[in-house]
């Protein structure tokens, strides 16, 4: 989270006007999930990857790591797609066991996992390309923009502000036990210091939501909007030129492949 915030605040197209920024990866994202093409997918991250690079020069390593654990995330996830589970063999031609298990798959099921790893990979490098170029506050504004309900947005807020208040005091505590030689111990001794961090990071964490509201109801917040200052933003017209080249490049490869 810090790593993503850092680029977000220092990115080139930090003064873009995040509602450009948000309508292009929620294009991207709406075309990777109507589309049934694995090309779609793949192309999107490309385009993603080289907007993110080469406009608001975000190191390409970073937002190709970032793509590489989601990738896997993706395949841990579709595996229950591809292959099939029996005690017995099965008539598949491509099987093979592991123990009692027989494990096979056939090509339709295997294109079936990839088409669907491979858009939900362009739909997420698209919402990273949004992430990694656009401040939470940016985002706040834009959504008061779209006149989104004041109740989701206030839940955003809150949920991103405890965000970085669990992991600060993650860290802290962890950063104690470390001091102490706490991990250094045997297995019982570890997993006992990780529960007590578990338990004291569960009672901070309620003490300072408490705190929160508290906070909040003294200034006379009464369900009402959290506002966050407006920002003057500016027009980059090399995205907006690759904007509707890159939807085209979409369209195009659906069409043709």
């Amino acid at each position: 989270m810090h790593l993503i915030d850092r680029y977000a605040y220092s990115n080139a197209l930090r003064h873009v006007d995040p509602l450009i920024k948000g309508g292009i990866a929620l294009s991207v994202i709406a075309l990777c999930l109507i589309l049934d093409e694995p090309l779609v997918g793949l192309t999107a991250a490309l385009w993603m990857l080289l907007l993110a690079a080469g406009l608001a020069r975000i190191p390409a390593r970073a937002f190709g790591g970032l793509l590489l654990a989601e990738a896997l995330f993706l395949l841990l996830a579709t595996l229950a797609v591809m292959l099939s589970v029996s005690l017995y063999p099965p008539p598949a031609a491509w099987r093979t066991h592991l123990g009692p298990l027989w494990l096979s798959t056939t090509p339709d099921a295997l294109y079936q996992g990839v088409n669907l790893i491979l858009r939900a990979l362009g739909a997420a490098a698209a919402m990273n390309f949004l992430a990694l170029t656009t401040p939470m506050v940016d985002i706040i504004d834009m959504l008061h923009r779209l006149h989104m309900p004041a109740l989701i947005i206030d839940l955003m807020t809150l949920m991103y502000r405890f965000i970085f208040v669990f992991l600060g005091s993650l860290e802290r505590m962890v950063r104690a036990q470390e001091s102490r030689l706490g991990f250094n111990a045997s297995y019982g001794r570890r997993m006992q210091n990780a529960a007590w961090i578990a338990t004291h990071l569960f009672v901070e964490s309620f003490l300072r939501s408490r705190q929160l509201q508290l906070a909040l109801a003294s200034r006379g917040y009464d369900g009402g909007d959290l506002r966050v200052l407006p920002t003057e933003y500016q027009t980059d017209r090399r995205l907006l030129l690759l904007a509707p080249f890159t939807l085209a490049t979409l369209l195009g490869i659906w069409r043709f492949f």
